[in-house]
């Protein structure tokens, strides 16, 4: 469903005077009305898109949220460059699928193995004008106040390595289904509610109930964190009578030291959700996650729509959907609030 509160910020975007304003305040310099009137277009097309998908029967949906994603994506790069137009925009996608043929003749119970990577077109342009900001909150052991920040974590390498990521390197690290993901993959998630508390000189994340493993060298290799980094396990934690891992990490400048953490997602309460990094080392916001989601989605009901009617259809080797439907809800939800944020 969309939220009202976070449209009704996007669609000031779809005012000539209010465009011209916000880039003039911006930038400190005026945008000519054709450069307006690009940008507008892009978010009047971007809410219609994903009103549509509102109301859209599932055989569709995820195409037409994949269009409104790269609409409000093309309008955010406009508004956050100097010298980009609409005709200088690149028209390719920046996001290309590897044999997805090969991966789906398996059948649709592949489906979390396709796989994609990242090439010239909006996906890069969009890393480009977007920070890797994910919002995080950080306990100070002093004063116990829950101190909110937006970490700015370094460009990823995705861009130019080559990496391939598939369906569940994303879904893996998604925190609202990963109940759901662990229920039908299996295995553990690769998100993780934990505390995490700023001591004078140093970082501790308390991981809650890690794994249902005692081992901590789960949590090190997970994370990738070298030998001389403490990490311990005890039964009972500050706040709750569970199974907790402790990880303390010197940090003489808590502001230098954040980027270099593991990603970790602020949602609300007492945690935050860590998040493992991508096997190439890139830490992803979540802005970034959905994007590559949605397009995955939106490709696979735009060129393997027999697959996606077997997934709807309840076939044999459907154990994926509710996960989908889940990935799917979070797009709609979460794409438009990330990029409210972005030009807040």
């Amino acid at each position: 469903m969309q939220d009202g509160k976070e449209w009704e910020r996007l669609s000031l975007f779809e005012s000539h005077d209010f465009v011209e304003a916000w880039y003039k305040k911006k930038n400190g310099r005026s945008l000519n009305a054709q450069r307006v009137k690009e940008i507008t277009s892009c978010f009047t097309q971007g809410r219609e898109y994903f009103s549509s998908a509102e109301t859209a029967a599932k055989s569709v949906r995820p195409l037409l949220l994949y269009y409104g994603v790269l609409a409000l994506s093309r309008g955010t790069i406009l508004l956050r460059s100097n010298s980009m137009s609409e005709a200088s925009l690149k028209p390719s996608h920046g996001l290309e699928a590897v044999d997805w043929s090969g991966t789906l003749s398996a059948g649709i119970s592949a489906v979390l193995d396709i796989k994609i990577r990242v090439n010239s077109g909006t996906f890069s342009e969009f890393v480009g004008a977007v920070d890797n900001v994910e919002h995080t909150g950080w306990w100070d052991a002093q004063s116990l106040v829950l101190h909110q920040v937006g970490v700015n974590y370094p460009k990823p390498k995705l861009i130019s390595d080559g990496t391939l990521f598939s369906l569940e390197d994303l879904l893996s690290r998604e925190q609202g289904h990963c109940g759901t993901y662990k229920e039908i993959i299996g295995k553990e998630p690769r998100v993780h509610p934990a505390e995490i508390v700023t001591h004078e000189n140093a970082v501790e994340f308390s991981f809650v109930n890690f794994g249902n493993t005692h081992l901590t060298d789960a949590i090190a290799n997970r994370f990738g964190w070298s030998a001389g980094i403490q990490i311990y396990h005890r039964d009972t934690s500050r706040r709750l009578p569970i199974s907790n891992f402790y990880v303390t990490i010197p940090a003489e400048d808590m502001i230098a030291v954040r980027p270099t953490l593991p990603m970790a997602a602020y949602r609300g309460g007492d945690f935050s959700f860590v998040i493992e990094d991508f096997h190439n080392g890139d830490r992803l916001t979540q802005l970034y996650r959905t994007y590559m989601i949605s397009y995955i989605l939106g490709m696979l009901v735009r060129y393997f729509p027999s697959k996606w009617m077997a997934l709807l259809r309840n076939e044999k080797g459907d154990a994926a959907m509710p996960l989908l439907v889940s990935a799917m809800n979070a797009v709609e939800s979460d794409f438009p609030k990330g990029i409210s944020e972005v030009l807040a």
